[in-house]
């Protein structure tokens, strides 16, 4: 009797327990909230230009210069899940004497937001401020320095990332792929097996482009609730350097995106423009130039009216697919790490070689104020320091951030790196994410990071002088953010 007893009773709380799990579950959604900011960083005064050897000062603009900021935060009720800010500069690189500035001014402005949670990349235009005092030099006494201009436009910079914070608001979120030709491989190869950037082509010797190209128009976009578009994040493989040896500040072929998108959605939608992997990629033309040429004639564009032309044409054949496709459950997960990567090891002749040239570049710039020999010069003398600091450390490590940023089913890594194409599609080829962004040029000014088959051919951004990481420190690079990536899902 016990023992029937006993058994109703397990069958009763048995079945009463998987009924309640065949229950519905109520689900708690998180709460998106969404802010955006843009700002003019445009100096008033001439200033020197970075992306060259040699010296320039501006004289006038052509383009302004500006930043655009989008914030993202996940919430359950008062409760932060997660956050994230990330800030498009039209900048070459992000300096360590600027990222410091911003970091202060930040402290400032937004004391309460957790500066490793901002993703600070540059477009890679080669027509705005140097940031690194002593870089260039001029007799021209109204030049800002770099420095002053720091201060300037962080302030400026942080200022909009506080008015993003402070404004952000319940939003929802697509995304989508576009395609657009814009990037070029830079390098090409030779019967020989020598690789040279921007090499002939017409050359009789000449065999192959060096590299893969990346064509992809990644674009999010984010609405608020009454369905008005706030923002889009816009990843094209490509630096900004159609204009690059121009003497007037100029925020290249973004600028002509930003106003070509800002015509179609309005001058209030944010566009925050981000450079995919393209450390061996450039909009110049590498071959067919004078039918391209005459194709935008014919359109009656300049080269970056034409290349805005083919970006804006790509993230609208998106937009208008995924513009019925919003969401407001949004996952936010943010991840930044600071990566330890083997440094590319300078070699015997290497060093004597360079040892040599920097001797005589710099005596050259001694002698004449060459300012394009200084640059030269000391490019060189620094892999002469390199090498002799083996004898103390033989296998010297590179410290880089990097981020991983997961919106919904897209996902951002980051790198600080000019990063060769080859780096970059392995991270989108094996990403767990059903959209997978990759920026180069994020929260540091590093070296081109160039891929095997680069090494071997040689030229300039595969020469040691242009490198601090190499292949195998890009290969770490792709795992560790991949791994960074899976820990998202």
């Amino acid at each position: 009797m016990k023992t029937s007893l006993v058994r109703i009773a397990f069958t009763t709380m048995f079945g009463g327990l998987l009924v309640g799990l065949m229950l519905p579950v109520p689900v708690c959604r998180a709460e998106f909230l969404v802010g955006a900011a843009s700002c003019d960083i445009t100096p008033d005064q001439p200033v020197f230009l970075a992306g060259q050897f040699h010296a320039r000062v501006s004289r006038g603009v052509s383009c302004p210069v500006t930043a655009n900021v989008l914030v993202l935060e996940s919430r359950d009720g008062d409760k932060v899940l997660d956050a994230a800010m990330i800030v498009s500069m039209d900048t070459v690189v992000i300096r360590e004497p600027f990222h410091d500035a911003f970091k202060a001014a930040m402290g400032k402005a937004l004391p309460d937001f957790d500066v490793n949670k901002v993703i600070l990349a540059a477009t890679h235009t080669h027509s705005a401020p140097c940031q690194t005092d002593g870089s260039y030099t001029s007799d021209d006494p109204n030049v800002m320095q770099p420095s002053r201009y720091n201060a300037f436009a962080a302030e400026k910079i942080a200022a909009a990332a506080a008015e993003a914070w402070k404004n952000r608001r319940p939003a929802t979120y697509s995304y989508g792929l576009g395609h657009a030709v814009v990037a070029y491989n830079r390098r090409a190869v030779y019967a020989d097996g020598s690789a040279v950037m921007y090499g002939k082509t017409n050359d009789p010797n000449f065999r192959a482009i060096e590299g893969m190209e990346d064509h992809d128009v990644n674009s999010l976009f984010f609405w608020d609730a009454k369905d008005k578009l706030l923002a889009m994040l816009v990843n094209v493989s490509c630096p900004a350097q159609e204009v690059e040896s121009s003497n007037t500040i100029d925020a290249d072929y973004w600028g002509e995106v930003r106003k070509g998108l800002h015509e179609i959605h309005g001058d209030e939608v944010v566009v925050v423009g981000l450079c995919g992997a393209a450390g061996d990629m450039s909009p110049h033309l590498r071959y067919r130039q004078a039918a391209d040429d005459r194709m935008r004639e014919l359109r009656k564009l300049t080269r970056n009216q034409e290349i805005a032309r083919r970006i804006v044409r790509g993230v609208e054949e998106a937009y208008e697919v995924v513009e019925n496709s919003k969401s407001a459950d949004v996952v936010v997960k943010h991840q930044c790490k600071v990566l330890e990567l083997p440094e590319r090891i300078v070699t015997e002749a290497e060093y004597q070689s360079c040892k040599a040239e920097a001797e005589k570049l710099l005596k050259r710039a001694e002698e004449t104020g060459d300012s394009s020999a200084r640059g030269k010069g000391n490019w060189n003398a620094r892999i002469a320091a390199r090498y002799e600091k083996l004898a103390e450390t033989p296998h010297p490590l590179f410290s880089t951030t990097v981020n991983v940023l997961r919106i919904g089913d897209a996902v951002l890594s980051t790198n600080a790196f000019e990063l060769y194409t080859d780096f970059g599609i392995q991270i989108k080829a094996r990403s767990k994410a059903n959209l997978t962004l990759v920026v180069q040029l994020a929260n540091g000014g590093g070296t081109y990071l160039p891929s095997e088959r680069a090494v071997q051919g040689g030229g300039y951004g595969a020469v040691i002088q242009s490198n601090t990481v190499g292949p195998e420190g890009g290969q770490v690079l792709v795992e560790e953010t991949l791994k960074m990536i899976d820990g998202m899902w």
